[in-house]
């Protein structure tokens, strides 16, 4: 392209922002807030429609160059939940394997029991472009359309019951950081030259990891939308008045002329200088507070992570299941085939090493009270004397005891047992 061309489509375009050049101070902020939804592996929006309605909002501020451009920095806190989707029937352990089915020895959840809540924040740069600034004269609505670039923090937490039985279960992952790529529509009113209030959608698609952490590759998607209200506050002279300047320097003399306007020029540079002061102590101490806030969330979140990861520490130290019943042959203390039962309890304790049990032994009514008695504690010793033979510490076991008949049990032969109580 010759230089002549060149030259020519840079006079165009800049005839065309000309045209459409802004008439109200420049600089503006605004806050706004609403709902956000986010979409990985799982999503706040199912096959069952909007599952969770997060929330979001954040500050912003920028200048326009004229009625057409304006260019804008923000910074977007949110939260949302998402769930998993009905294509998606897996399981997932606590230490992030995923498999088609659950392992029988690990600790998990499946994906229909699991919720995943994600805290997220934005800091980006986005340009507005207002359609409606060639209408003539309007100067209340306008309607924009906003690409953006963002630098994202995601973080997500895996939570729900289970896959064993063992209850509630949360795990906090570790925040990433996402390259966002996206945009927003919005539509907004003017109702003066200083206060404008609009409603915007958008997008924002994030690189890398999805947020939610959740390994399955049946989807690519890693989406976060928002939506709501954005209130802007725009700042200083609203329009010139060019009219009465001209009916200014139509009336006055020429040296009057040139007084008057030294003045003005130098009443404007110092608005001029106070609006810039007055615009950098604000971004200032928006950014100080927002590093603050940032500073305080994380080391919240961190003290969060480390009490969470010390309890279930400690819980892992005990167990909470049941041991079944140990049971004897008529007139009988002999183990038998029983102590496979035995084996397993040994194995559990093994595991376990802070669980504490006690012994209590039963007889049928058959035969007489004493007798019943002492067979019970003879039961009772030889379940005892196998747990500490198999390398159980006698410590361990505590408050074991014959407790003679069970006149509760109808069946002779469940009557008959050395119940393996967990104390702890």
């Amino acid at each position: 392209m010759s230089k002549t061309k060149i030259f020519l489509s840079l006079a165009a375009l800049f005839g065309l922002l000309w045209g459409v050049r802004a008439q109200e101070n420049p600089w503006y902020v605004g806050l706004g807030g609403g709902t956000s939804f986010g979409q990985a592996t799982f999503s706040s929006i199912t096959e069952e429609g909007v599952r969770n309605w997060g929330i979001q909002g954040g500050v912003y501020g920028g200048y326009k160059f004229s009625r057409l451009i304006s260019l804008e920095a923000n910074f977007q806190y949110g939260r949302q939940s998402q769930f998993n989707r009905d294509c998606c029937p897996y399981w997932l352990s606590t230490d992030g394997e995923w498999k088609a089915t659950q392992v029988l020895d690990k600790d998990g959840w499946y994906f229909k029991d699991l919720t995943v809540p994600t805290r997220w924040f934005k800091i980006g740069l986005q340009a507005n472009f207002n359609l409606l600034s060639f209408i003539k004269d309007n100067d209340r609505w306008a309607l924009d359309l906003s690409p953006q670039i963002s630098a994202v923090n995601t973080q997500s937490t895996w939570k729900g019951n289970l896959s064993k039985g063992q209850g509630y279960h949360e795990k906090a992952l570790a925040p990433n950081w996402h390259l966002g790529l996206g945009g927003q529509v919005g539509a907004a009113y003017a109702f003066n030259d200083l206060v404008k209030l609009g409603i915007y959608g958008g997008v924002t698609a994030l690189t890398g990891k999805r947020f939610d952490m959740i390994p399955n590759k049946a989807h690519k998607t890693n989406l976060i939308w928002d939506a709501g209200l954005k209130l802007t506050f725009s700042f200083g002279k609203n329009k010139k008045k060019e009219a009465a300047a001209r009916a200014a320097a139509e009336a006055a003399a020429a040296a009057e002329a040139a007084r008057l306007a030294a003045e003005q020029a130098e009443r404007e540079a110092a608005e001029a200088a106070r609006l810039a002061a007055e615009l950098a102590a604000r971004e200032k101490a928006e950014r100080e507070a927002a590093e603050r806030e940032a500073a305080e969330r994380a080391a919240k979140e961190k003290a969060e992570r480390e009490a969470a990861e010390a309890a279930a520490a400690e819980a892992a130290k005990y167990y909470h299941g049941r041991f079944e019943n140990v049971y004897f042959a008529d007139n009988s203390y002999r183990l038998g085939a029983e102590t496979a039962k035995l084996d397993e309890v040994v194995r559990i304790l093994e595991q376990y090493p802070n669980t504490i049990v006690s012994l209590h032994g039963y007889a049928s009514k058959s035969g007489n009270a004493a007798y019943n008695q002492l067979m019970t504690e003879k039961r009772v010793e030889a379940v005892k004397n196998y747990l500490v033979k198999k390398g159980i510490a006698e410590s361990r076991i505590s408050g074991s005891a014959g407790k003679g008949v069970d006149h509760g049990t109808k069946q002779s032969k469940e009557a008959r047992r050395v119940e393996i109580v967990v104390e702890n």
